[in-house]
């Protein structure tokens, strides 16, 4: 049923009081930073997986790769089958007064259109020319490196990098590059710009290609690596590389490119340890959720930065 069936304020106020429709529940909640934990109540939980997001109106599961509203919570936990339902349970556990008929009786919402035919993916290529642009943006990114000049210090300085870590993640088939005029991320398929100026948008832009794998996940793929760093940005991943994550050569820091992680890249980290590093503002706590539930049954395990933020 449609939320317009309902006083739609009335919704809303029961939504920021989803925590105490899940200590209703039996879940048991502890501040942690600006997020509340638990334990899941959908999974055997040993460690707290499950969060209310800052927002106070949204939760979510790691490794079930479950994030919704109280009246989503409700459906998942079983206490409901529909959101009509769903409203009339959370009403009766928090309290609230539904005026009658408003949960029950209404037409349905009328049935949306069927969606039309998705057409066949056409098969992603590069042409010679997109391939040589990659290439020459690496070479210039090089010979900033070795030139010694003031242009890497500023670079450096508009991330809050050292410089050092510019050169840690220049190297391989992911790494840096530079094109008209400032910093790229160079990907085997791609290159992505990086805008010099942060308020100007859009703040990314690809120049040629598109991102077919996380950067840098080609150092993830050694035999030795056991860990997998993995955040939602390339400036974010330098800054795991320059924290020294990779110092001891059995963890490496990968990048999704921002929060379009593609379900196809799962299998990639097969067998290993993921922490996701993903910001902690309601979008990157949702994007968590998604990408943790992606590699369920894939990864040895998936868990989220608990360290500060680097």
């Amino acid at each position: 049923m449609s939320s317009n069936n309902f006083d739609p304020a009335t919704l809303e106020a029961m939504r920021c009081r989803l925590p105490e429709y899940l200590t209703a529940r039996g879940v048991e909640l502890r501040r942690q930073g600006n997020r509340l934990v638990g334990k899941c109540p959908h999974h055997d939980d040993t460690s707290p997986s499950f969060a209310v997001f800052p927002n106070g109106k949204n939760c979510g599961c790691y490794p079930c790769g479950f994030t919704g509203d109280v009246f989503s919570v409700s459906q998942w936990l079983g206490r409901s089958d529909s959101f009509t339902s769903a409203v009339a349970d959370v009403a009766s556990v928090l309290g609230v007064y539904l005026p009658s008929g408003t949960a029950q009786g209404q037409p349905r919402a009328p049935q949306e259109p069927p969606r039309p035919e998705r057409k066949p993916e056409v098969p992603f290529s590069l042409s010679p020319g997109d391939r040589e642009r990659i290439r020459f943006a690496r070479w210039e990114f090089s010979n900033i490196l070795h030139g010694g000049g003031p242009l890497l210090g500023e670079i450096a300085e508009s991330l809050s990098l050292p410089a050092e870590a510019l050169r840690h993640a220049a190297f391989g088939e992911c790494g840096l590059g530079f094109a008209e005029g400032w910093l790229c991320y160079a990907y085997p398929n791609g290159l992505k710009l990086r805008n010099r100026n942060p308020e100007r948008k859009p703040r990314f832009r690809w120049i040629v290609g598109k991102a077919t794998a996380p950067w840098r996940m080609e150092w993830a793929l050694r035999p030795e690596v056991r860990t997998i760093y993995l955040a939602e940005g390339e400036s974010d991943c330098m800054a795991l590389i320059a924290a020294g994550l990779e110092s001891d050569g059995t963890a490496a820091c990968v990048a999704s490119p921002g929060k379009d992680f593609s379900q196809s890249w799962a299998p990639m980290f097969a067998g290993r340890k993921v922490v996701l590093c993903f910001d902690s503002d309601p979008p990157g706590m949702t994007a968590a959720v998604r990408v943790a539930g992606l590699l369920a049954g894939h990864s040895a395990s998936v868990s989220n930065w608990k360290g500060a933020r680097p």
